[in-house]
Formats: C-alpha cells, structure tokens, sequence
C-alpha cells in the first residue's frame, strides 16, 4: 500500500464504510492482479451503477424528430453518468491512478490503477464491476482478385438514385476504422473539415490520417469519387468524418472505443448543434467468432436512440455455422455478409444464427469478393485496390442508407432499416435464410418501400429538397418564425435575429442599431443598403453607427444575415430643443 497517499486512504476507506456486497473482477483481471507485483499500474475499465439507459431512450424517443434526439440523448446521458462517474473519478485519482476518462455513454471510468487498490475500490456499492481496458488487433483485407471496377456499384442499384438527384449531398457518414487517408484525391473534396470532423483517441494525429489502408478502403467504398476512371463510392457526395479508434501500432482499446462512440454522438461537445453522423460503419470485431460480446451494445443503442444507423461487418470466419462476431451479433446491430461478382455467398463470410440471441446473421449481403476501392495515396497518389472481405461489405450498406437519407430525409432509422431488410432481393434460398440474411441490399427498391409520395405534407416541396416533408408550414422560402427552434425556410438556421435599439440620426440619413442572434459572430448581420454591422465580441451584439440610409422616406430597414433577414422600422430621433 506504499503507493496510497493519505488522502488516498482516506477515499478509499470511505467508499469501504459504505459497502455492501464486492463488485465482480472479470477473470482476466484476476490472472492479472495475481501476477502484478506491488504498485503496478493496471488499465482498467470500471463499470458503476448509473440512472443512463440508452435501450430506454432508444424506446421513449424513437417518435420524436431527429433533431430533439440529438440533442436529448448525450445531453441525458452526460447529466446521469457524470453524477455517479465524477466521485469515482475523484477517487481514483485520490489513490493514485491516472490517465482517467468518464465513458458517459456506458456508464464506465477508464483509468491506470494501482494493482493493490483494486480491492479497494470494488467495494465501493456504486461499481457494479471491473474489467481490463481490452486490446484488440484492427482489421486487414483479405486477397482478392480482378474484377470490373463499378460491378459492385451497379450490383446494389445505387446509380438508379444517382439519377434520380440522390447522390448523398445532404448526408454525414463517418467510420470506426484504422483512419482515413485524407490526401486520397477521390476522399480529400468529400471531409467535413472544421475541428469536429477527426478523432483520434490516442492523439497520434491531429488530422485524417491511415497507415495500414484498411479505413481508406472502406470509406472509398462509402463515399469515393471517380477519378481513377470509374465510380467506386455508393454515396460520392456524402460529406464524411472519422474515428481513428486503431493506433498506429494495430490496435485498440476498449476504452478508446467507447470514448469514439461518444465522440460521434456529439462530436463539437454541444448537444444543442446537431453535428453528428447519420451513418456510421464498423467493418471490425471484438470477439472471437462464435462468441457473443455485449461490450458495445450501449454504444449501439445510445447512438441508435439519436437516430444515427449503425452498420457492422459479420466477419470472415464462414463457412461454419454460429461464425459470427460481436458486435455484429449484438441485438439491434445491422450485420452484413460478403457476395462475390457472380452473386455467391463468399466461402469466408460468416453465417448464423446469432450466438447473442439466435437472430438471422448476417441481415443482408452485400459486394464484398473483389471490390476496387481507394488505397493510401502516398501524399495525394490517386492509388487503388481490390479487395474482399465483410470489412467491404458494410460498407455498401452504409452507402446504401446514406442515399436514402438523402432522398427522404424525414426517415428515421427504424424506416430506413425496415426499408432495406424488406426491399432486399433474395440472394440465395427463397426467404431468409443464416448465409445471406433477407438478401441483397437494393438501393432503388428500398427507396420505393419507404413510400414517401413527391411531397407528404402538400406544401409544394418533395422531400428532396424540403428540410420537414411531414409539416405543411415548413419547406424551402418559408415565412421564418423568430426564435421558435424551427428551420421554416430551410436554410440550416432558426431565425434569431433580434433588433434592440434602431433609430434614425436627426439628419435623416444616418442609422444606429443595435442587434443580437444566437449564432454570435457566425450571423455576418448587415443593413441592406446600408453595410455590415460590427461584432462586439464583449457585448456580444451587432452595431451601426453612421452610414447612410434613406431616411424618413423609407420608414423600414432590414436585417440580414446567415439565418435570414427581419425587417424593423427605426424610429425618429428625440427633437432637439
């Protein structure tokens, strides 16, 4: 106990006043401690006891629009984890661990901790157990061999929607991978940017970046150009962002996982901006294949009750029967299998049931023997590969739902999936089956089961182009309602422009005005006719004072700017006496 100071002690043994029964030790932990010499540090994950249910909100929020979800699920996720989360924190750092991070989104600690205070801290009655901070060896593609480069492109029906205007402009997708090589020149044009774009739990790079290809790979699939002379990407113009949760040595942690979930649930750390993905693809594993691994699954429902859709690989462990592996089979995830060019189930693809809870896996097949994908440019080299594997297989799918995001947006994820399980072309036996699921993946006639008419609410605006096709009073040019949390106009902003002080000089030509927005310095606020306004970065309002405006013969001055435009009348000046 050397290692303890004595506030330490003193932490430790009033968590010890309070206990009631011992927290559960994984048996990997315990291998551990037992060969651990006095004062070692352990990575640990501490799993405590939390009023968060991400399942429950998936449940009570999955009738509510898209952007309340994503605003109330990490806003109530933060709020009940933190207050249990912040005291084991404290004492953990009070007794001589380090490198200590809250996963909110499960309800865990992450921490280094001494070998010898473990004991101590599983008597504390809020932890409910503690496991190592799990290791796991990041993907790699399988050979393949020659094909023509858009079979698989034309194989899942996406440029049907490609004609039709849907090529994902409107969407984010983002992957759980190895990286992505941002200089790739079919990838480069497609990154979100900004700095809530790229997550890299271990702070190896600060920007888009992939050593060994496999993340390259698998997002040339989802949103790739079509510089090398054929389109390779289902969604080529989605906007994409990335976690890099394998390091540059091969591998990842458990915790750098569920702080990459996180990340994606909220990117910017504030709810009340809607910067989360729509899609999010996980061509990678956790366990072993036959074994059912629950490690994720309040990741999964979490970013599910956000309505964010999640497609995982099924693996490369076919064609034994159970090969699955998590978090593929986890309840709720979308799995998905490999097809070669001649529409067989690939011999390595993983089949069913589900070793979690006996479900079909994979749900749907998809191109995954003999992809031509993008492949590390080397500084900007337009490079490419083929490939096989599941890894490559999501990722279809994941294009897949991205294109019918964009084409009718009010869908949640419930209806996209639905969509797609019952559009789904039968790929092998008539009727589901435990080797290719409901079938193959169809871009066209998932798009027609979701039975969006040309324009659902009847305000003259289909749901290509109308931000809320479910609300008459909300489409493209809209009278905007000020300050009422509602895009009407549908363009990216609410109206929050609001004018406190207006009034005209005593010569009639000069204008003072005073305003405010809730976008502070974003809302580039002008006076049309007159000029831009200045930002008062410590007031923070917007203000005039001088130009020129027409005076007293024109009573109304408008206001515009990023979300819009009001008018306001300024009044004269007091008369001079």
């Amino acid at each position: 106990m050397t290692l303890l100071n004595s506030l330490g002690m003193a932490a430790v043994a009033a968590l010890l006043s309070a206990a009631t029964t011992a927290a559960e030790l994984s048996f990997d932990l315990q291998k551990e401690l037992e060969s651990a010499p006095p004062g070692k540090s352990v990575a640990v994950i501490i799993l405590y006891q939390s009023e968060a249910d991400p399942a429950l909100l998936r449940r009570t929020l999955r009738h509510q629009k898209r952007a309340i979800r994503r605003d109330v699920v990490p806003r109530t996720l933060k709020q009940q984890a933190y207050a249990v989360g912040n005291r084991i924190a404290n004492v953990i750092a009070a007794a001589g661990g380090d490198n200590t991070r809250i996963l909110w989104i499960t309800s865990a600690v992450a921490a280094n901790v001494p070998a010898d205070v473990i004991d101590q801290l599983r008597q504390d009655p809020d932890i409910l157990g503690i496991r190592l901070d799990q290791v796991l060896e990041s993907p790699f593609p399988m050979a393949g061999y020659a094909a023509f480069p858009e079979w698989n492109i034309a194989v899942v029906a996406a440029p049907e929607l490609w004609r039709l205007g849907y090529l994902g402009g409107s969407v984010v997708v983002a992957t759980m991978d190895t990286g992505v090589d941002g200089q790739h020149p079919d990838l480069a044009a497609g990154f979100r940017g900004g700095n809530n774009s790229w997550f890299d739990p271990y702070g190896q790079h600060a920007t888009p970046y992939d050593r060994t290809g496999h993340g390259t790979q698998v997002m040339g699939i989802i949103a790739g150009g079509e510089l090398g002379g054929s389109a390779i990407g289902v969604a080529p113009q989605a906007k994409w962002i990335a976690a890099k949760i394998f390091n540059d040595a091969g591998t990842a942690t458990e915790s750098a996982i569920h702080a990459s979930y996180q990340w994606l649930l909220d990117p910017d750390g504030d709810p009340q901006t809607d910067d989360a993905p729509d899609v999010v693809n996980n061509s990678w594993s956790f366990a072993s294949a036959g074994v059912c691994d629950t490690t994720f699954q309040a990741d999964i429902d979490a970013l599910k009750a956000a309505d964010i859709a999640m497609v995982f690989s099924a693996g490369n462990f076919g064609p034994a029967a159970g090969s699955g592996v998590s978090p593929a089979n986890n309840p709720g995830a979308m799995s998905v299998g490999a097809l070669d060019s001649e529409g067989l189930v690939a011999s390595f693809s993983s089949r069913g049931p589900s070793t979690c809870d006996d479900s079909l896996l994979p749900d749907l097949v998809a191109p995954g023997d003999g992809v031509q994908t993008t492949d590390l440019s080397f500084g900007g080299n337009p490079y490419y590969v083929t490939v096989s594997g599941t890894s490559f297989a999501a990722p279809h799918v994941a294009g897949v739902l991205a294109l019918l995001r964009d084409a009718a947006p009010p869908a949640g994820v419930d209806e996209l999936e639905s969509a797609i399980i019952g559009s789904a072309i039968d790929a092998a036996t008539p009727g589901p089956d435990q080797e290719t699921g409901y079938g193959l993946v169809n871009a066209v006639a998932a798009l027609e089961v979701l039975a969006y008419p040309i324009d659902l609410d009847g305000d003259g605006y289909g749901p290509a182009l109308d931000c809320d096709d479910t609300d008459a009073s909300v489409y493209p040019g809209a009278a905007e309602r000020s300050r009422d949390g509602i895009d009407q106009d549908c363009n990216g902003f609410d109206l929050t422009i609001k004018v406190h002080q207006a009034v005209y000089g005593h010569d009639g030509t000069s204008l003072l005005l005073r305003a405010s927005s809730r976008y502070g310095a974003q809302a580039a606020l002008e006076v049309v006719g007159v000029g831009p306004l200045e930002y008062r970065t410590h007031r923070k309002d917007w203000y005039i004072n001088g130009g020129s405006a027409d005076g007293y013969e024109h009573p109304s001055v408008i206001v515009r700017g990023t979300e819009g435009e009001v008018s306001v009348v300024p009044r004269k000046p007091t008369p001079r006496r």
